[in-house]
């Protein structure tokens, strides 16, 4: 049985090390072959699943004992190696920082076609981890319903492949989370993920889907706690005619639309027992019923789900069934606040700024060095998602291109965020329509004063103040 064995290597920071352990921990439980080996093409770990290789991987020796010396090797990676590739490509992102989603994917005669690098603080790949095709069924899809078609053959693939950077950080929290985000990719377990309101967990599920085999297939996104459960469960399984007062034909639920992809329970803390024990069977048997029918129907999608309260305290208390939450945290993932992420607040605002201004029509705006401070220093409770909304409040009520902490915050010294206030916010998009409309009727005047303050029927004198005070340019 494949074990844990421990990288070789001076050279492999500490911090590389801790991830490492987390992924081990992760790998264990998979069903697919997870192996990963340093530049020399070494093994230093490979999971239990890693025993089906002995035949196909010349670097997998042919039994994998309890205990094995770290380092050892049978003989040369065959050609392409996605391994090798990686080592040579040792991809990076911008400025020479590592651009942790990236990967080499290779032709589906490897074993091994997926490799993704483990980087150190100064962007160098130490390690590689290596992934193959699952071991056994997924818990939703049934053997009999698999085809060919639901999972893209690699071969179709290119030999080098770098994945969207949709989760933007270059924190530590980041780097191991978007590592086990490929990781749980690469399977076909049901994933549950878990965070704070306004962490990013449904990115975290899209960006999941997109690795995974099934990223030309539909992702499906469900709001568990915007619908009572009568309607969910219609939504989710859909309904024969007749089922129910306005059930007036068939129609097919999600999980059907889904077929082949993936669906996505977003805060599944707030559903019935009801609906968890019909939603168990479908983990378990791979299949749904829809609501007034006696006929089952089989279904082939993955499942992933999220909440912002800790499952296990709902367990132990009782509202959350132990049987669905074992079954849907197979893989468990949490996302970090951004309060354990702050290194990241730089990076994220300045996207957030170049998107809202573009959004808005405003001209390209930064961000003064004592903003930055006043971000940096507030506890952001709404976390990523407040930080977007903090940009899009400053761009579109400030008139110049610097941003500083009072064009983000009421109190910039304590970082409080203005909130509740219906009357400011009344005046300032009644002062942003304004300012649109100015700036139209010089547009429609070709920069005449006159005759812009004609078109808004005001003086020319008030027009003057008025651009004074929106700081228009007077030329």
């Amino acid at each position: 049985m494949a074990g844990s064995y421990s990288p070789t290597g001076a050279d492999i920071p500490e911090s590389v090390l801790v991830r490492v352990e987390g992924l081990k921990l992760l790998a264990h439980h998979l069903d697919e072959p997870i192996v990963i080996f340093n530049p020399q093409m070494e093994l230093v770990y490979a999971n239990p699943s890693a025993n089906q290789l002995a035949q196909g991987c010349p670097l997998i020796p042919s039994q994998l004992p309890h205990s094995f010396d770290s380092g050892s090797s049978q003989s040369a990676p065959c050609d392409p190696c996605p391994a090798t590739l990686l080592f040579e490509s040792n991809d990076h992102g911008h400025n020479g920082t590592p651009n942790p989603l990236s990967f080499v994917e290779v032709s589906a005669k490897c074993p091994l076609p997926r490799a993704l690098p483990l980087h150190g603080e100064t962007g160098a790949a130490h390690l590689a981890v290596l992934m193959g095709a699952r071991g056994s069924e997924s818990v939703v899809t049934a053997s009999e319903v698999q085809t060919p078609s639901v999972h893209p053959p690699l071969a179709d693939l290119p030999v080098t492949h770098v994945a969207t950077r949709a989760i933007i950080g270059e924190s530590e929290p980041i780097q191991r989370l978007v590592e086990m985000i490929q990781l749980v990719a690469a399977s076909e377990a049901s994933v549950l993920i878990q965070g704070e309101s306004g962490t990013g967990k449904e990115l975290v599920a899209k960006t999941i889907h997109a690795l995974s085999r099934r990223r030309d297939f539909p992702f499906i996104v469900v709001e568990c706690s915007a619908l009572p459960e009568t309607l969910l469960e219609s939504e989710l399984f859909g309904h024969v005619r007749g089922a129910f007062t306005g059930a007036v034909a068939d129609r097919k639920g999600l999980f059907e639309e889904a077929e082949g992809g993936t669906i996505f329970l977003d805060e599944i803390v707030d559903t019935t027992p009801a609906f968890q024990a019909r939603l168990l069977r479908v983990l378990q048997e791979g299949e749904i019923k829809p609501v007034g029918s006696n006929q089952s129907i089989k279904v082939n999608v993955r499942v992933l789900s999220a909440g912002n309260k800790p499952l296990e305290a709902l367990v132990k208390a009782k509202t959350f069934r132990a049987d669905l939450y074992y079954r849907l945290a197979v893989l468990p993932l949490t996302v970090p606040s951004l309060r354990e992420r702050k290194e990241d607040i730089p990076l994220l605002a300045a996207h957030f700024l170049r998107g809202s201004a573009l959004k808005h029509g405003r001209p390209p705006m930064r961000l003064s060095r004592e903003a930055e401070v006043a971000l940096a220093q507030h506890q952001w409770p709404g976390n990523v998602r407040e930080l977007e909304n903090v940009i899009e409040r400053g761009v579109v009520t400030c008139h110049h291109s610097l941003l500083g902490p009072e064009d983000l915050f009421v109190d910039h010294h304590t970082g409080k965020q203005e909130t509740g206030d219906l009357t400011v916010i009344g005046k300032i998009a009644r002062q942003e329509a304004e300012r649109s409309q100015i700036l139209q009727a010089l547009r429609d005047a070709k920069g005449d004063k006159t005759r812009a303050a004609r078109l808004l029927r005001i003086s020319r004198s008030s027009l003057y103040n008025k651009l004074r005070d929106y700081s228009i340019p007077s030329r």
